[in-house]
């Protein structure tokens, strides 16, 4: 991992609450700047404002020069940039409408509750500044019967290289080991709200407290959740096969292909017999899927690169779980587990 990677983190996500749930996985002392990232409480607005959010996005015009150095405008093209350091995020359409992270995240937020006093969980910029996020979420966690930590937040993100509308969701996070559950993994249709970067996209909050319903049925669909999975016996055979069939190994693989999958098979299987974050649910499909989770959070590289730098990890996870390709797998995952939970 590079000095800079770590560097990013440690000074563009803040994070809040870490006296109740410790510090997140990237914090290194020797790399935090003038200020903290971690509070002890939530993360107040005004810091997201000031360290983060205090700049806009803007419309700058692209213009072609010619080798006689006159230029040629592109009037069906316009660079989206940062308007302090002229950073490119992308180039594309005069009608791409720009959401700046100010008004449609914390601003957003505010009107969701209505109440500047925000529970921030975090706040980041993604991307080299490219995304941004903010998370609301109650002091406090439940715990379910099975004894597992979760805590229900908000999620609102939004983008300046269009790779994200504007989007806000619930979602639950594992205490322990801050996997990510999705409302949308066990609710119809799931809760979120999107507003694209198009003239005719208008935010409507009533409409997305109708949608999001909150937080007050996400505590209680999390819980349940956790505990049906708690309540499914996983022998060691079936957990042998589910790891078969999520990390195939097929016979003509060639010898260093081989020799990674065994290793993340054996990851796994050490995630599933002593690792805090899995093993106290051994023998139970919530252990299974915790372990699956976890890897893909806290170990996987990107399916591009050997190894993933932290910053490359955190905004892979994070785009996973705004995009709901966290929620696909998720769902292939609980497919599986069923399955051979049914017929061993």
């Amino acid at each position: 991992m590079s000095e800079e990677s770590l560097r990013w983190l440690n000074n563009q996500i803040l994070v809040g609450f870490t006296e109740k749930n410790g510090k997140p996985w990237w914090f290194r002392q020797d790399v935090q700047g003038d200020e903290p990232s971690i509070y002890p409480g939530p993360v107040p607005s005004e810091d997201v404002l000031r360290r983060l959010f205090s700049w806009d996005a803007e419309k700058w015009p692209v213009v072609l020069q010619q080798p006689n150095g006159n230029s040629i405008p592109l009037e069906r093209q316009v660079a989206i940039v940062h308007g302090e350091t002229g950073h490119m995020f992308r180039v594309g359409s005069p009608r791409y409408v720009i959401h700046q992270y100010r008004d449609w995240l914390l601003d957003v937020a505010s009107h969701i509750f209505g109440t500047n006093e925000l529970h921030i969980g975090s706040a980041g910029l993604l991307r080299r500044g490219a995304g941004a996020f903010i998370t609301i979420e109650r002091p406090e966690a439940v715990v379910s019967r099975s004894g597992m930590e979760l805590k229900s937040r908000l999620l609102a993100a939004t983008s300046h290289d269009s790779k994200i509308a504007s989007t806000y969701k619930m979602v639950n996070t594992i205490v322990v080991c801050d996997n990510t559950l999705d409302y949308a993994l066990y609710g119809e249709g799931g809760a979120k709200y999107r507003v694209r970067h198009s003239p005719n996209s208008f935010l409507r909050i009533p409409e997305v407290r109708e949608t999001l319903n909150l937080m007050i049925e996400s505590d209680k669909g999390v819980v349940e959740f956790v505990d049906s999975l708690a309540d499914i016996t996983v022998t060691e055979s079936q957990w042998q096969e589910i790891v078969s069939q999520l990390v195939d190994i097929p016979k003509d693989s060639l010898p260093r292909v081989r020799a990674r999958l065994e290793n993340k098979r054996l990851v796994m299987d050490d995630l599933w017999r002593t690792d805090p974050r899995c093993a106290p649910w051994r023998g139970s499909a919530l252990g299974a899927f915790q372990v699956f989770n976890t890897y893909r959070h806290h170990l996987a590289a990107s399916s591009t690169k050997a190894n993933s730098s932290l910053e490359e990890r955190f905004n892979r996870n994070m785009a996973n779980v705004i995009s709901d390709k966290a929620l696909t797998d998720d769902q292939e995952l609980l497919r599986v587990i069923e399955s051979v939970v049914r017929t061993i």
